[in-house]
C-alpha cells in the first residue's frame, strides 16, 4: 500500500536534483556577466541574453514543479519551504532581468525621435545641463551597485564551495544535514548571481541611455546658440523663478498669519497661568508648548525669508549668465561675476549645512514630542497643541528638505556660471585684457592716498618719490667713496680723516637726495614740522642708546681721537680700526678676530690709541746674570746688542739701566725704541734682541742667572758622610756635629 507514496517521494527528489544540478552545469554557472562592453572572449553565453534568460527561466519552472510535488507528498518540511521561497526569489529576479532584457530590445530597435525644440531660457539650459549630469550620475552608481554584487558575490560563492567540502567529508550520521547546508548555500549564491545579471541589466540601460546624451549636448549647443543671438524673452527667462518668489512670499505670508494667531494664543495662555491662584502643571505645560508652537513658526518665516533673500543673488546670476550667453560684457565685469560666483558657491555650502543642522534639530525635538504625545491622555486639552507642532515641525522638516534640494540646485547652476565665466576669461583676447590692464594700472597709479595741504599725495607721487630716494641712495654711496678717494689720493688724508670726509659727504649727499624727491612728488616740506617734532619724541623715549652711538660716532669722526687703519687696545685686545660707522666700529684684532664696538664706547672708556701722532713705541727687555759677573761688561754688551740691532732706533739711543740687585741675579733693564704699527712688530724686535744677548754672554762666558735654593738640614743625630776620592776611589766616614758638613 505505501509503494506508491514512496515511489512518488523519489521520482520528485530525481527530479529537483536533475533541475538543480541541471541548472548548475548549464545556464546558472558560476560566470559573472561583464560589464557591457567587457565581455570576456572565453565566454560563450550572455547570461543576459533574452534567450539565456528565457531558457533560465523555463529550468526554474520545471525545479518550482519538482519542488511543489515534493512538497505535496512530504507534507510541512521547513527546509523545502526555504527551498521553495528562495526558488521564488530567483524566479522575481529572472522576471526583472526578462522586463528589462525586452525594454534594452526595444529601445535599441527603436528609432530616436527628435525632441521638439527647447525655449531659450537659462531655466531650460539648467535642466538640460541636470539631466546630462544625472546621466552621468546613474551610470556611475549602477556601476558601483554591479561591482558590489561581484564582490558579494565572491564571499558567497567561497562559502558555497566550502559546504560542498564539507559535504564530501561527512559521515552517514551529518550527510543529510550538511546536504541540505550545501542546497541552500548553493541556490543563495544562484539567487546573488541572478541579482549580478540583473545589475549587469541596468549597467546596460544606464549605457544605452547615456549614449544618448549627444542628443542633450546638441540640444545644449543649440539653446547657448539661441541664447548668444538674443531670441529668449526676458520675461520667460526669469519665470521660473517669480514663480518661487511668488510661492515663498505665499509661505511666508500664511506663516506670518499664522505666528500672529500664536502669538494671541500664548498670550491668553500665559494671563490664564498668571489669574490662577495655585498655577497647575497643565497650564504651565500648556504654555511651554504655545511657546515652541511659536518658535516653529517663527522659523518657518525665517526659512522663507532667507530663500527669498537667496533668490535676489541667484536672479542676478541668472541676468549675469544671459547677458555672458549673448556676449554683452566687458572683461572687468567677467572679473566681477566670477568673484561673486565663487562667494556665492562657498554661501550655499555654509547654506546646506545649516539646513543640515536645523533638520537634525527638528530631527530630535519631534522625538521628544513623540514621547511627550505618548505620555499625554487623549482627552487631554494639550494633546491637540502637541499634535499642532507636530504637524508644524513635519512641515518646516518638508520645508527644510524641499530648500535643501533647492540650494543644491542653485549650487549646480553658480558652478556652470562659474565655469562659464572662467572659460571665457581664459580665451580673452590678449588686447583686450592688457587694455583692461592698463585702465586698471592708470586708475592704481592715481589712486589718492592723502592730501597735505590741499596736495593730492597718490599712489603714483610715492612711487615715484621711491624710485627717487633708492637711485638717490645709490647716487650719494658713489658720490661719497669719490669724494673719500679724491681725499685720500689727492688731498693725501689719512684713511681716518679720508673716511670721516667720505662719511659725511653722504649724509650730505642723502640728505639732498631726499629733499630733491619730496619736491619732486609736491610732497609740503612744511609737514616737516610737525614730523620733525613726532620724530624729536620718538627719538627721545626709544632710541636713546642708537642716537647715543649715533652721535658719538660723528664726535669721533670730528675730534679723531681714533681713525680707520689705527692700533688701538681694547679690554685687553689689539686690533686693527677697520670701519668706523653711524653706530659702531669695527675692529679686526691680531689674532683675526673681528670685534664691533659701539662708538660710544670709545667716549666712555679708556682705550689706547698706539698709533694716534706717530708710530713710535718703547719696548722694553729684562735680562739677569749671575752673581760675580762683571757689571759693566755686562752693560757694554747689552747696549751693542741693541744698537747692532736695525729694527731698533738708534735716536733716540737705547738706555741700559742696573735695575736691581735680586735673589739669585743682577738684573738689566735696556729701553728702546721701535718703529711699529703692531703689538706683534715690538714683540719681534724683543725676540731678536733676546737672542743677540744670549749669544753674546756665551762669547764672554757671562751666566744668565737661574733661581737657586739653599737647604738647611735638621736633625737629631749626626749625620753620616761619605767622602769619595777622585783618584782611587777610596771613601772615608767621617762624623761630623749635627747641622755641620
Amino acid at each position: 500500500m505505501n509503494s506508491q507514496p514512496v515511489s512518488c517521494r523519489l521520482l520528485a527528489a530525481a527530479l529537483l536534483c536533475c533541475a538543480l544540478f541541471g541548472a548548475m552545469a548549464t545556464g546558472v554557472d558560476a560566470s559573472v556577466p561583464a560589464l557591457p562592453g567587457e565581455e570576456s572572449p572565453a565566454q560563450t553565453s550572455d547570461p543576459i541574453d533574452q534567450a539565456e534568460i528565457a531558457r533560465r527561466i523555463t529550468a526554474l519552472a520545471a525545479e518550482r514543479a519538482a519542488l511543489a510535488l515534493q512538497l505535496e507528498q512530504a507534507g510541512e518540511d521547513q527546509h523545502m519551504a526555504a527551498v521553495a521561497e528562495r526558488l521564488e526569489q530567483i524566479g522575481l529576479q529572472l522576471k526583472a532581468q526578462a522586463d528589462l532584457a525586452e525594454f534594452l530590445t526595444l529601445q535599441t530597435g527603436e528609432p530616436e525621435t527628435a525632441a521638439p525644440p527647447d525655449e531659450p531660457s537659462i531655466s531650460q539650459l539648467n535642466s538640460l545641463y541636470d539631466q546630462l549630469a544625472a546621466a552621468d550620475s546613474a551610470l556611475r552608481e549602477k556601476r558601483n551597485t554591479l561591482e558590489a554584487a561581484r564582490q558579494q558575490l565572491q564571499d558567497l560563492e567561497e562559502r558555497a564551495r566550502r559546504a560542498k567540502t564539507k559535504l564530501q567529508e561527512a559521515t552517514d550520521k551529518n550527510r543529510a544535514s550538511r546536504e541540505r547546508k550545501a542546497q541552500l548555500a548553493e541556490l543563495l549564491a544562484r539567487s546573488l548571481r541572478e541579482q549580478v545579471n540583473l545589475a549587469a541589466l541596468e549597467v546596460r540601460a544606464a549605457q544605452q541611455k547615456a549614449t544618448r546624451k549627444g542628443s542633450l549636448e546638441e540640444r545644449i549647443a543649440a539653446l547657448r546658440t539661441a541664447l548668444a543671438n538674443d531670441e529668449a524673452d526676458a520675461a520667460s527667462t526669469l519665470a521660473p523663478l517669480f514663480e518661487r518668489e511668488s510661492a515663498l512670499l505665499r509661505e511666508k505670508n500664511r506663516a506670518e498669519r499664522q505666528l500672529a494667531t500664536a502669538e494671541l494664543r500664548l498670550t491668553a495662555a500665559k494671563q490664564r497661568y498668571a489669574q490662577s491662584p495655585q498655577g497647575s502643571a497643565d497650564m504651565l505645560t500648556m504654555v511651554e508648548a504655545l511657546t515652541a508652537y511659536r518658535d516653529i513658526t517663527a522659523r518657518q518665516i525665517a526659512l522663507a525669508s532667507s530663500e527669498l533673500e537667496r533668490l535676489v543673488a541667484l536672479e542676478d546670476t541668472w541676468r549675469n549668465w544671459d547677458s555672458l550667453l549673448r556676449g554683452a560684457y566687458t572683461p572687468e565685469e567677467l572679473n566681477t561675476w566670477a568673484t561673486e560666483a565663487a562667494v556665492q558657491i562657498g554661501e550655499l555650502k555654509r547654506a546646506t549645512a545649516m539646513r543640515q543642522s536645523q533638520v537634525a534639530d527638528l530631527q530630535i525635538r519631534l522625538e521628544g514630542l513623540d514621547a511627550s504625545l505618548n505620555r499625554v491622555p487623549a482627552e487631554s486639552q494639550l494633546r491637540p497643541v502637541l499634535e499642532e507642532i507636530r504637524e508644524s515641525i513635519n512641515r518646516l522638516n518638508i520645508d527644510l528638505a524641499a530648500s535643501e534640494r533647492l540650494i543644491a540646485a542653485d549650487q549646480r547652476l553658480t558652478r556652470r556660471f562659474l565655469d562659464d565665466t572662467r572659460e571665457l576669461s581664459g580665451h580673452a583676447g590678449l588686447m583686450q585684457y592688457a587694455g583692461s590692464a592698463l585702465e586698471s594700472l592708470r586708475a592704481f597709479w592715481s589712486y589718492e592716498i592723502t592730501t597735505i595741504d590741499d596736495a593730492p599725495f597718490t599712489v603714483g607721487s610715492l612711487t615715484l618719490g621711491l624710485l627717487l630716494f633708492l637711485a638717490g641712495l645709490w647716487f650719494s654711496r658713489m658720490g661719497a667713496h669719490a669724494i673719500g678717494r679724491l681725499a685720500e689720493v689727492r688731498l693725501k688724508l689719512d684713511a681716518g680723516a679720508a673716511h670721516a670726509m667720505q662719511t659725511f659727504s653722504f649724509y650730505a649727499l642723502l640728505a639732498g637726495f631726499t629733499l630733491l624727491a619730496l619736491r619732486a612728488v609736491h610732497f609740503p616740506l612744511t609737514a616737516f614740522a610737525f614730523l620733525g617734532g613726532a620724530l624729536a619724541i620718538g627719538i627721545g623715549f626709544g632710541s636713546q642708546n642708537v642716537m647715543n652711538n649715533f652721535i658719538s660716532g660723528l664726535i669721533l669722526m670730528l675730534e679723531r681721537p681714533v681713525r680707520a687703519k689705527d692700533i688701538v687696545e681694547v679690554d685687553g685686545s689689539h686690533g686693527e680700526i677697520q670701519r668706523i660707522g653711524p653706530r659702531s666700529t669695527q675692529i679686526r684684532s691680531s689674532d683675526g678676530r673681528h670685534i664691533v664696538v659701539p662708538n660710544s664706547f670709545f667716549l666712555e672708556s679708556n682705550v689706547v690709541n698706539w698709533t694716534l701722532s706717530d708710530e713710535l713705541i718703547r719696548a722694553k727687555v729684562t735680562v739677569g746674570v749671575a752673581y760675580g759677573s762683571p757689571t759693566r761688561l755686562v752693560r757694554q754688551l747689552i747696549e751693542e746688542v741693541v744698537r747692532d740691532e736695525p729694527l731698533a732706533l738708534k735716536k733716540p739711543a737705547p738706555i741700559v739701566i742696573f735695575e736691581s740687585f735680586g735673589d739669585n741675579s743682577l738684573n738689566f733693564d735696556v729701553h728702546f725704541w721701535v718703529k711699529s704699527r703692531a703689538p706683534m712688530g715690538v714683540q719681534i724686535v724683543q725676540s731678536k734682541i733676546r737672542f743677540g744677548i744670549d749669544d753674546a754672554f756665551r762669547e764672554h762666558d757671562l751666566v744668565i742667572a737661574f733661581p737657586q735654593r739653599d737647604v738647611h738640614l735638621d736633625s737629631l743625630k749626626p749625620i753620616e758622610v761619605r767622602m769619595v776620592g777622585a783618584a782611587d776611589g777610596s771613601a772615608e766616614d767621617t762624623d761630623t756635629p749635627e747641622g755641620k758638613s
